[in-house]
């Protein structure tokens, strides 16, 4: 896990940051006849989410097997479509 040392203030902007995004998600909801609590918590939570999400790995810490194996099909593909396009 990444260690990030916040201060008071930045963790009041990031949350007003995702407040006004579940704000406008709710707004564009309603002028669109949506369910606009539906769609304020959902724009409120996914970004969270994803900085939950991307701040599970710290940086230079080795990928899961499952990911480390795509990428390395990824290079293998790319190299043998590089060979075919000297050819």
């Amino acid at each position: 896990m990444i260690e990030l040392d916040f201060t008071e203030t930045g963790y009041i902007i990031m949350g007003l940051i995702w407040l006004l995004a579940g704000i406008f998600g709710a707004g564009l909801a309603y002028k669109k006849g949506r369910s606009p609590f539906f769609w304020g918590i959902l724009c409120l939570i996914v970004p969270i989410a994803l900085f939950a999400i991307g701040g599970m790995r710290a940086p230079g810490e080795p990928l899961p097997p499952i990911f480390q194996r795509e990428k390395d099909e990824l290079r293998r593909e790319a190299e043998e479509r590089a060979a075919r396009n000297k050819n």
